[in-house]
């Protein structure tokens, strides 16, 4: 069971974590507001327009950002011996 893909689904789409190169929040030339998922071949690039979503934006980055950031464990004192 470790080895089987995990998939993050936005949308109706699945996307498997695994091809996930790059996301965030971005704005188009008209200032609309999107979440942007792309791929590491590059071939696919999913946007996701906040007026024609049925899901918050802020959410769904925040969920992405549960599964792919490392974040700081505590404090380091690296002068301390």
């Amino acid at each position: 069971m470790n080895n089987l893909p995990r998939f993050v689904k936005i949308g109706e789409e699945r996307i498997n974590v695994e091809e996930i190169a790059s996301y965030g929040l971005a704005y188009d030339e008209d200032d609309d507001r999107y979440l942007y998922v792309s791929t590491k071949s590059g071939e696919d690039v999913f946007q996701y327009y906040e007026d024609d979503v049925e899901f918050d934006l802020d959410e769904k980055l925040a969920e992405m950002d549960d599964l792919f950031l490392i974040r700081k464990l505590g404090h380091v004192d690296f002068e301390r011996q």
